[in-house]
This record gives structure tokens, sequence and C-alpha cells, in this order.
């Protein structure tokens, strides 16, 4: 009987981490599908990487009076349902524009389900406890990113399908647990549905924190990093370092790995909420790690630095989702705001980086990505000196 009491938790980390493991196995498993199978150039790959956030980005925005209304469990089945027939459709394709446009569909479907899964799930929490749910929420989806890239690698070496065949199969497991579960366990359905009932919320006055914009501004700069690393370093990797694909996997797999290491420290502390210095100190070290890399050139350093990266995205993207829905009450709302954020910076990551490094080098790619990380600090410094100044009022 106690089973049958499981609430939301139990359907909400299994799949979000499998949904991660899909996205970070398709994700580097399309690079080297469009490079080796459609023939596409650096550029066209990024561009294709863009295509995916920006159709992301417009489900995020134009969806969010979606996500006031609608029941998240159902939305979170009808997104990794439709991203497994999108995916299958790209494996039997060989023209890129068709690729774009189920790759673009593939990322206005998903836009369903992570805005959904984080509003649900921080629902009537605050403080050390919504810390704690969202920390082992982050530990779902990025042991899902560590997991993905290295097999994406692993399975790219024996041929491009194989990845984007896992992907596939993934999201059609997810859907399956989701239809399961909400079937076998009665509490899931009552608080989905209780969940959609905003009325008593809307009557209670909004104390969310002015830190979500600074918050908001390191997300985006972060991912500018993050598109990058994941859309055109491993064809930086490949061609320019003479890296194997498994490497190359296997370096992506450190990044999360660090990721999840930094989302389990911040979920079991509270030091760092409402510290607006904490965010202007991420940033700037990340700034640094960056521009390092234009003189790396190993596996050990590349590793090294690109495990520095991967803290300092778990601190932007854990600063962005806490200050982001804390006292707020439209939370569903807030995380579509975040994730539309975060893709905004993988276009350009990766659109931005794809063109840089087809017509000048890898090391200009990183100067520029150090310098628009640099520059959404000043940004965020002049933020937090307004925050400090009028924070009595």
């Amino acid at each position: 009987m106690a089973l049958l009491r499981a609430g939301k938790e139990v359907v909400i980390f299994p799949s979000v981490f499998l949904v991660a493991f899909g996205v970070g196995v398709t994700m580097l498993g399309m690079v080297f599908h469009l490079r080796e199978a459609l023939g596409a150039t650096p550029s066209q790959v990024g561009s294709l990487s863009a295509v995916w956030a920006l159709s992301y980005i417009l489900g995020c925005i134009f969806m969010r009076p979606v996500f006031q209304r609608a029941v998240p469990q159902s939305l979170m089945l009808i997104s990794t349902l439709f991203m497994f027939l999108f995916l299958l459709c790209i494996l039997f394709v060989k023209a890129l524009l068709i690729a774009y446009v189920l790759y673009s569909m593939y990322g206005f479907v998903e836009s369903l389900f992570w805005p959904s899964t984080m509003g649900w799930l921080s629902r009537g929490v605050e403080g050390s406890s919504l810390s704690k749910k969202m920390s082992i929420y982050n530990f779902s989806w990025s042991m899902g990113m560590i997991i993905g890239p290295l097999v994406a690698g692993l399975l790219s070496s024996i041929g491009t399908v194989f990845p984007l065949t896992m992907g596939c199969g993934t999201y059609l497991l997810t859907s399956i647990l989701i239809l399961v579960a909400g079937i076998t366990f009665p509490r899931i359905r009552e608080e989905a549905i209780a969940g959609v009932i905003e009325t008593e919320e809307e009557n209670r006055k909004d104390r969310s924190t002015f830190l979500r914009y600074p918050s908001w501004v390191g997300l985006f700069t972060t991912y500018v990093v993050i598109g990058m690393l994941l859309s055109i370093f491993p064809l930086y990797g490949a061609e320019g370092l003479g890296f194997s694909k498994g490497m190359i996997g296997f370096l992506l797999q450190v990044r999360a790995l660090c990721a999840t290491v930094g989302f389990v420290l911040l979920g079991r502390t509270d030091v760092w909420h409402f510290k607006p210095h904490q965010i202007l100190f991420g940033q700037a070290i990340l700034a640094g790690t960056v521009f390092c890399m234009r003189s790396a050139l190993s596996p050990l350093v590349n590793g090294i630095l690109i495990a520095l990266i991967g803290f300092c995205m778990a601190l932007s993207y854990f600063n962005s989702i806490f200050h982001g829905v804390s006292g707020s009450f439209q939370r569903t709302g807030r995380m579509a705001i975040h994730e539309a954020i975060l893709s905004a910076g993988l276009i350009i990551g990766s659109s931005g980086g794809g063109f840089v490094y087809q017509r000048f080098t890898m090391q200009r790619v990183y100067t520029l990505c150090a310098f628009a990380v640099f520059f959404g600090l000043l940004i965020q410094g002049a933020l937090v000196i307004f925050y400090t100044t009028h924070r009595k009022s």
C-alpha cells in the first residue's frame, strides 16, 4: 500500500534520467551522423544544433499558457512519444534539409518535457527543501548526460546510426514508463491534476528574488560555452587534435560528471542561497577557463579545463533554477524562461562557433566565447550593484 501512495518523484526522476541520456546520445551522435552520413560542413552541423535550440525556445515561449493548464504528466508523455517518432524519421532521411525540419520538430516537442517536470517538482517547496529536491533532479538528468555522450562516442565508432537508434529506444521506453506509472500509482495522477489548479496561488503575494536576473545572464553566457563544447569541440577534437571518438565522448562525460558533483554539493548546502557574489565568482572562473583552452592540446589538459567548465555550469544552472522559482507561484512559466535562456545560449554557441571555426580557427572560437562570458560578467556586476544598493526596498 505504501508503494501505491508513491508520489510524483517516482516518475519524474527516472524520466529525466532517461530523457537526458537520450539527449546526450542524440546530440553527439547527430554531430557524427550529419558529418559522415549526410556530408554536412562544420557550419551546417552548428546550424542544425541552432535550429533545434531555436525550436525549443519557441516551444518554451509559446507553450507557456499550455504549461499552466495542462496536466504535467500528459505533457511529459506527449513530448517523449513525439521525440521518439521524429528522431526515428531522421534515421531514414538522406536530405539535409529534411533532417533540419525533423530536428526542429524534435526540439519543439522537447520543450513540453523539461519545464513541465521542473515546475511540477518544485511546486509547493521553498528554501532548503527546494534546493534538495532540485539537487536530486539535477543529479538524475546529469547522470544521463554523463553516460549518454560516452555511449554515443563508442556507438559512433561502429556506425553513425547506432547512437540515434539508442536515442529512439530511450524515448520510447520513457513514454511507456510515464504511462505505466500514471496508471499504477493513483497519487501521481492526483498530484498532477492538483498542480493545474492555480486559483489559490494566483491570489498570494509573489516574493520572487531580483537575483534571478543576474542568474539568467550567467545561464545564457554559460550555455554559449556549452553550445560550442557540445557541437564544435567534437569536430575540432577529431579533425584538429586527432582525438578518437571514444576520447571525445569521454571528455564530454568528464564535464557532465563534474557538473553532477557540483549539483550534489550545491543541493546539500545553503550558504550560496541569495548570495550575489558567488554568481560573479563562478562566471569569472568560466571566462578564464575558456580562454585557457586556446592552448590546450592534450587530452589531459582539455579534460582538466572541461572539468572546470562542468563545475561552473552546475553553479550557473542551479542559480538560475533556485533564484528563478524561489518565492514564485508561476513556477512552470519560470522554468520555461530558464529553458529558453539556456537554449538561446546554445544557439549562439553552436551556430556562431561553427561559423567562426569553419572560417578561422578554434582558438578564435575560444577567444570569442571567453569574451562573451566576460561581457556577461560586467552586466551581472551592474545588476548585483543595483541589487545590493536597493535590497531594503
